[in-house]
């Protein structure tokens, strides 16, 4: 056999010896999530160039969750970016109101003119910046887009985070055959382009349907095992378990995150957090399992 001899894509040890000494002498700074602090000291924060998948069983709560992390974000003046595109940019948005308002705002009902005031002399600044910015898409388009406008909101607006609502949304209309094959090229996709880009990802997907109603594993992930395997970071979203709450440890009303993967912090694993909701709307850590 003839070879055509090109060079190699290849660099020696010393220079990667070198820039691997400067990274663990100047990291890249993570994001930590103020309101979060056991679940940042866990993680160490949401770091640059990773891709994070949250999975949790339809009605838990994930884009209440997402709401949450919203709003701790702005309150921490750090640019991010949300493509809500299941229930769109202006539910999303009353959420955020709802967990600043410590009170579910979006249930249809009419809010009194004077809540309101109060939530805008007290949170109006921070709404009214440039820390949050929301997709104007509200139904399924390419995840070449997507990618475009995450790396055009990184490059202009300094965005730091992006939260996307759901994985099902920017896959391409195909046989149900297919569908595996269109969910890992658009993980595997996204994945490389985290690899290349200063921001943290957060992908919301389904899980597979489980007899017990929660995801267990990150095997319960609906698809194929791609998304496991190439993901950096996956947590599992969940009502407590029975154990929890048998040991008094959770209520039914609580929730439940568990690390199921981790490339960096290997030690995180299958730790649990229970977030505790006195109002249905805002989270506050508990206890550490």
């Amino acid at each position: 056999m003839n070879y055509i001899f090109e060079d190699a894509h290849a660099v020696s040890v010393a220079e990667t010896y070198v820039e691997a000494s400067n990274e663990l002498l100047r990291p890249f700074p993570s994001t930590p999530i103020s309101d979060f602090p056991k679940f940042t000291r866990l993680i160490g924060g949401l770091r640059p160039m990773e891709y994070s998948i949250l999975c949790g069983a339809t009605g838990v709560g994930k884009t209440t969750l997402m709401a949450n992390l919203s709003k701790s974000l702005i309150l921490q003046q750090v640019p991010h970016f949300v493509a809500s595109v299941e229930t769109g940019r202006t539910d999303f948005i009353k959420r955020v109101m709802s967990v600043m308002a410590l009170e579910d705002w979006n249930g249809g009902d009419e809010i009194p003119i004077e809540k309101v005031k109060k939530l805008h002399s007290q949170y109006g600044h921070y709404l009214q910046s440039e820390n949050l910015w929301l997709s104007l898409y509200e139904n399924r388009f390419a995840v070449k887009k997507l990618m475009n406008d995450i790396a055009w909101m990184v490059e202009n607006k300094g965005c730091k985070v992006a939260i996307i609502d759901n994985l099902n949304f920017f896959m391409e209309v195909t046989r149900s055959a297919d569908q595996i094959i269109e969910m890992d090229r658009v993980t595997h996709e996204l994945v490389i382009f985290c690899k290349n880009i200063n921001v943290h990802v957060i992908m919301i997907m389904h899980p597979k349907k489980t007899d017990s109603g929660r995801v267990e594993s990150e095997f319960d992930i609906k698809g194929s095992s791609t998304a496991v395997q190439e993901a950096h970071n996956i947590f599992l979203f969940n009502r407590p378990s029975l154990d929890l709450i048998n040991e008094k440890q959770a209520t039914k009303g609580d929730r439940e995150i568990k690390i199921a993967k981790m490339r960096r912090r290997g030690k995180a694993v299958h730790s649990r957090l229970i977030l505790k909701s006195p109002d249905g709307v805002s989270y506050q850590e508990g206890g550490l399992f």
